[in-house]
């Protein structure tokens, strides 16, 4: 109980401090300024900002050396601040098209690169803890006596597509009652008629994503996409997309220690012995002639996730509240975390979903029983990672349990395997600042192994016959 009451404070604390909003356009009122934040392949990134300076400007007068932009966050009793680098400055509308003519609108440019310093608007999840806020921003031009702090809001047309809610929970268990609140973001396509049933997609962020500030959720691994028409034109009539957002981490498990404190996948008490004394035992066996005993299955230590009801329940109230939504087409999907709830919620509730898209999934192999492998297999399944995964390893997780899938015959199972994550898009270089006969000229940029989602939300997971994963996705419903 006084965790959830701690969470709750400080979630509505932070909330009432540091609440803005996302938007598809804004027009920034006077000497205030719109931020546009884009959804790239690694996370959000300040581009462009637009400030209402009240006043002409001059064309020529504007001149990139002049202007700083100053990010800053006081937080836990310290101020963190850091410059971003401004690559262009002009005169403008209200949304930041360009004139040469004289106006009260300048927009100015960053830089838009993965390695681009201090370019995202929220705190890194390390240095945050897990509740995630907005950093501040100050522009400024002594030259010109210019100094501008009041942020109207945030742009990105991607995010405005979807609602902001909340959910409450209460759980009731033999050893406890539970209650809080989940945020969550949603999507519901046009409506084509009264008739129309429509597919859904839970989508589960990593561990990154978790928090306060749910635009963080679509934002943090670029899952705008989701909404896109490159993933929405595979279904007839849209796919709904569910994100909601953990508080603390989707790898919070059920069990507890004895302080009471909750244990966080993966925690592998017994995986290490295993190893060693299941082959063992097999060996003694066999010279001693002494046949091996049945195994006797157990629930695994620690390998259900805390979260596992509340999800449940809040997406249960969601079919609920949307008719809408074809039940027999509900599927789910995530990341890193994400990928270790989408095994988790497999797992615990086959009967709900009718496939699974787990990507670098953090949910290892030890954990999953016979039985579960057998149910499993029956479960249309698509994994996706990078063999350099070195955040979460592929050996002690997917790897051998797509083997075990295969062995159990599953017939609807799908691996996307890359040895790598680079970008396809030909847009991003490895060094971007290369001459034609440099070493790295047009070489593309090599991401983190462990962001194959970049793969999935780009759509570029194909089948040896070319069929994509949300193409595949779309054709499978419960039987």
């Amino acid at each position: 109980m006084k965790r959830n009451i701690l969470i709750f404070l400080v979630l509505l604390f932070t909330s009432a401090l540091f609440s803005q909003n996302f938007y598809k356009a804004l027009e920034p009122g006077k000497e205030q300024m719109a931020v546009y934040v884009g959804s790239y392949d690694w996370g959000p990134c300040v581009n462009k900002i637009v400030i209402n300076t009240n006043q002409l400007q001059k064309p020529e007068t504007l001149k990139v050396s002049d202007f700083e932009i100053e990010r800053s966050l006081y937080q836990n009793g310290v101020m963190s601040k850091g410059e971003l680098t401004i690559t262009d400055v002009f005169c403008s509308d209200s949304k930041g098209n360009k004139t040469d003519k004289e106006s009260i609108y300048i927009t100015i440019l960053t830089d838009v690169y993965p390695e681009a310093e201090n370019a995202s608007p929220f705190p890194d999840f390390i240095s945050s803890g897990v509740f995630n806020n907005y950093f501040h921003y100050k522009v400024t031009n002594d030259e010109l006596d210019m100094e501008f702090s009041k942020c109207q809001g945030f742009v990105n047309e991607g995010v405005s597509k979807f609602t902001k809610s909340s959910y409450n929970y209460k759980i009731e268990t033999e050893i406890a009652t539970a209650s809080g609140t989940l945020s969550y973001m949603f999507y519901l396509p046009p409506e084509k008629s009264d008739n129309t049933k429509i597919p859904l997609i839970l989508w589960f962020h990593t561990i990154g994503e978790s928090g306060n500030n749910p635009y963080l959720v679509l934002l943090g691994t670029k899952a705008t996409n989701l909404a896109d028409d490159t993933i929405q034109h595979y279904f007839k009539d849209g796919v709904a997309i569910l994100a909601p957002q953990c508080p603390t981490g989707w790898l919070e498990t059920t069990e507890q220690s004895t302080l009471g404190v909750h244990y966080w996948a993966p925690v592998d008490f017994d995986g290490p012995v295993n190893k060693i004394t299941k082959p063992l035992s097999r060996f003694f066996n066999s010279i001693t002639g002494r046949p091996e005993k049945e195994e006797v299955e157990t629930t695994p230590f620690a390998a259900v996730s805390y979260y596992t009801a509340p999800v449940t329940a809040l997406l249960k109230d969601f079919l609920d509240k949307h008719p809408e939504i074809d039940r027999n087409r509900v599927y789910v999907g995530g990341a890193s975390a994400g990928g270790y709830m989408t095994m988790n919620m497999m797992i615990q509730h086959p009967d709900l979903f009718a496939a699974a898209f787990p990507t670098c999934e953090y949910y290892l192999d030890s954990k999953i029983s016979k039985s579960q492998i057998k149910m499993l297999a029956e479960k249309p399944m698509w994994f996706t990672y990078a063999e350099n995964d070195e955040t979460v390893k592929p050996s002690n997780n997917c790897v051998p349990t797509i083997k075990r899938l295969k062995e159990e015959g599953a017939r609807n199972l799908k691996v996307s395997k890359f040895s790598g994550v680079f970008d396809l898009s030909g847009t991003v270089l490895k060094d971007r600042n290369a001459k034609e006969g440099d070493r790295h000229y047009g070489e593309p940029y090599e991401y983190e192994g462990h962001a194959s989602w970049i793969y999935v939300l780009n759509d570029q997971c194909k089948d040896e016959n070319g069929l994509s994963l949300f193409d595949w996705l779309s054709r499978q419903r419960l039987k």
